[in-house]
């Protein structure tokens, strides 16, 4: 994942629990930011990066995911405007943050027929199963988490700060305790699910994000896991839990299916 060093900030995000802040990075792009001193900890910043990584892995359509770096500097001119805005009792920390970079010409998602036009139509089957590996439900309640970037005509993912079923509160004891879990349908009634479902339709819809899945290895997902910044402060143990969780997900997508086959009236057979 690249890294990209913050110059200034341009825009406090005033919705999201996060409290990011878009910045402007060495490389001439605009970066909404998550830092480590956000109100939900850096539990959600290794819930983006891993998600990322993940995602990027399975040629999911992203917004540049980017590790963002503050140095000295930057905390020492504008350190104080970013603390008061995150609501932030102690200053931010040097070194890396996780930030997306801005799609200029975004816009959610409200109804099925803004999907039409898109050139990667293909991919909302591999969204819906991506987001029953890394257990994002998420997605369907919020509306931000999944754009239409009219500049390329294509379905763009962003925002997992709230993945592996509890978010920003996982640790290693939460997390063996879900290992094993039933997968669990989508609301039909959630805001994105309803609006991608036309979209899931043939034979084999899910062949492709499959095969996909069946070659990330376990240690490709500790590769990973253990490449988490050491700043974020996530212990040894916690990322040793969260592979445990994530590879038995893995290797049981295909319950997953099963889960999603009553709620995909389109779906005609075959995975």
């Amino acid at each position: 994942m690249q890294i990209v060093n913050a110059v200034r900030p341009l825009q406090p995000v005033r919705n999201g629990v996060t409290r990011p802040f878009i910045l402007l990075g060495d490389d001439g792009n605009s970066y909404y930011t998550k830092f480590q001193q956000n109100p939900e900890g850096t539990r959600v910043l290794a819930n983006e990066y891993v998600s990322a990584k993940i995602a990027e892995h399975l040629s999911l359509p992203l917004a540049s995911p980017t590790l963002i770096n503050l140095d000295t500097q930057f905390i020492e001119t504008y350190g104080q405007e970013i603390t008061s805005h995150i609501e932030c009792e102690v200053g931010l920390s040097m070194g890396l943050h996780f930030g997306t970079k801005k799609v200029n010409k975004a816009y959610q998602i409200l109804n099925s027929k803004m999907l039409e036009p898109a050139t990667n139509l293909s991919c909302i089957p591999e969204i819906i199963l991506f987001d029953q590996l890394i257990c994002n439900t998420d997605r369907d309640k919020n509306g931000g988490n999944l754009i239409f970037d009219q500049a390329k005509m294509k379905v763009v993912v962003i925002d997992h700060s709230h993945v592996f079923d509890i978010g920003a509160l996982w640790d290693a004891h939460q997390l063996r305790l879900r290992v094993g879990s039933q997968f669990e349908p989508f609301t039909q009634n959630g805001y994105i699910f309803r609006k991608l479902v036309p979209f899931v339709r043939g034979h084999n819809p899910f062949d492709t994000i499959v095969a996909k899945m069946l070659g990330i290895t376990n240690e490709h997902l500790w590769d990973i896991i253990s490449s988490i910044p050491e700043e974020w402060s996530i212990p040894y143990d916690d990322k040793t839990a969260l592979h445990e969780y994530l590879c038995d997900r893995l290797h049981r997508i295909d319950e997953a299916l099963e889960v999603l086959k009553p709620q995909l009236p389109y779906w005609k057979g075959g995975s």
